[in-house]
């Protein structure tokens, strides 16, 4: 996981899309919450993929709706905690 596009692309793969939104919509600012775009289990589903497709664990403090207000909101935490490994 180089980018938050590409953090876009895992997001917009867990989403169950209604019939007629465009699942390439979805940017760096696209309000996931706000718009319904993400229940409990598709969050879930996401903390799940970036942990196996990314190597990428979430702590459990982390994995709160401020994180997932939008795609921008959870690559900052992404880098946040990839941050604090480093140190």
């Amino acid at each position: 996981m180089n980018s938050v596009e590409e953090l876009c692309t895992l997001i917009s793969s867990k989403i169950t899309w209604a019939r007629g939104e465009d699942p390439q919509s979805l940017t760096a600012d696209t309000p996931l919450l706000e718009l319904g775009l993400l229940d409990s289990l598709a969050i879930m589903e996401i903390v799940s993929a970036l942990d196996k497709q990314a190597g990428i664990v979430l702590p459990e403090t982390e994995i709160v709706a401020a994180n997932f207000r939008s795609p921008k909101a959870l690559w900052t935490a992404i880098e946040d905690i990839a941050g604090g490994a480093r140190k």
